[in-house]
């Protein structure tokens, strides 16, 4: 039966429930990801602010404070991925997010990627021109829309202050070399995608990979702790048991001295 022979109620119910997939899709796209264990006090404020007033969609946040060594992105790393709409909406975002950081919470960010407005008008200018001269020698550009789409633009914002019962487990090291020094602050990394460059990079799955492997290490050497106390205890049993044999046959040789019957006498030598 083709739509347009369905009966009118039919065909009411059936846009209804395509609406309410379209919903809950949108739903799904817009809900924000679970905050970690002690997360930084304005961690929330400005997810809320990249999913609401930016409209990134499918928010997801990697915890990867723990990370030993840290990444080279900084110390206390968390990490926020998100999806834009377009390639004007992903600059657009970024540009805003790296101006409402400042003026709202007065913190430093650098946006690593992002085509500023004159920049991309630059490029536009420079295409026209470009393509201009491929249409004069009946040529194609192939090339034409590749210097005005670079997919990602990742804003990094450091000095972020973390919760007060936050303590890292990574201890602090002078050896490494990295963007940034060593600090108790918090780092955030907010990675903007468009969505084909999304799949195309996959960052989730690079750095949950490794956060796993870093808990898996720190697993194993609270187990080899365990275990060494393990070792020690017994060691500890085993010399406490081996002195209250030796104290007890000696009180048992100067009984028998201070009454030398041949019976505890033998007893003693036996002992």
């Amino acid at each position: 039966m083709t739509d347009s022979s369905l009966p009118w109620y039919l065909r009411i119910q059936e846009q209804e429930s395509q609406k309410d997939e379209q919903s809950r899709s949108l739903t799904d796209r817009q809900r924000l990801p679970d905050l970690p264990s002690e997360p930084p006090p304005i961690l929330q404020t400005l997810l809320d602010h990249i999913s609401v007033d930016l409209g990134l969609d499918d928010l997801s946040l990697l915890d990867l404070r723990n990370l030993d060594p840290p990444p080279a992105l900084g110390s206390n790393l968390i990490m926020v991925i998100g999806s834009a709409r377009s390639e004007k909406h992903l600059h657009v975002s970024a540009d805003r997010f790296c101006r409402y950081l400042r003026s709202t919470h007065k913190l430093r960010a650098h946006a690593d990627g992002l085509m500023g407005r004159g920049e991309l008008k630059i490029r536009m200018r420079r295409q026209a021109r470009r393509t201009r001269l491929m249409a004069n020698v009946g040529a194609m550009d192939t090339k034409s829309n590749e210097e005005l789409r670079s997919g990602w633009v990742c804003v990094l914002v450091d000095g972020i202050q973390p919760s007060p019962n936050w303590n890292s487990s990574v201890p602090k090291r002078e050896d490494l070399v990295g963007f940034d020094e060593i600090s108790d602050k918090v780092t955030l990394a907010v990675q903007m995608f468009t969505e084909e460059r999304r799949e195309d990079i996959d960052l989730e799955k690079l750095w949950t990979g490794r956060s796993r492997r870093a808990e898996l290490a720190m697993a194993g050497d609270e187990v080899e702790e365990e275990e060494e106390a393990v070792r020690e205890d017994a060691d500890d049993i085993a010399r406490h048991d081996a002195r209250a044999v030796t104290e007890h046959a000696s009180r048992r040789f100067h009984d028998a001295l201070s009454d030398p019957s041949a019976e505890q006498l033998k007893e003693a030598n036996a002992g």
